[in-house]
């Protein structure tokens, strides 16, 4: 099913119950958070929080049905795409993309003899710890019906 810009602006004259179905369709859609309906519906906060009323009250509606576990999973992906949290995950992913295509400095002696260092050190192994002394005696353990003088 594709979503609009028009006919999302609609959803702001539906009454609950079919913002509700709307709600579930487009949970289900399972649209990802950079989708331009998803912006769109940032974008009008009375939408926006309409609909997040409309997808609460579908997290009520779907409790003990057989397919709960997945409509839940889909309603909080909904939330979380509704969320201006998941406007700024995309736009970081935008920044170091950037970030890459700068070409790196040039080194000198000094600094490529300091990072030659930092990998030596780094790939040193730890050494290891001598296990502490338990206070505790070992036990041995023997099969049923055998005594502690047989140990064939």
């Amino acid at each position: 099913m594709t979503f609009d810009a028009e006919t999302v602006a609609a959803w702001t004259t539906l009454p609950a119950a079919e913002l509700r179905i709307q709600a579930q369709r487009l949970a289900s859609a399972r649209l990802p958070a950079d989708h331009p309906v998803w912006r769109y519906v940032r974008k009008d906060p009375t939408l926006a929080a309409k609909l997040r009323g409309a997808l609460s009250g579908l997290l009520t509606t779907i409790k003990g049905s057989r397919d709960e576990h997945m409509q839940r999973i889909w309603i909080n992906a909904a939330r979380t795409a509704l969320s201006d949290k998941a406007a700024a995950p995309a736009q970081a992913k935008e920044k170091p993309a950037k970030e890459k295509a700068k070409a790196p400095a040039p080194r000198t002696e000094q600094q490529a003899g300091e990072q030659a260092v930092e990998q030596l050190v780094v790939t040193q192994q730890p050494v290891e710890q001598p296990k502490a002394v338990s206070s505790v005696a070992p036990m041995l353990f023997q099969q049923p019906g055998k005594t502690s003088g047989d140990l064939s």
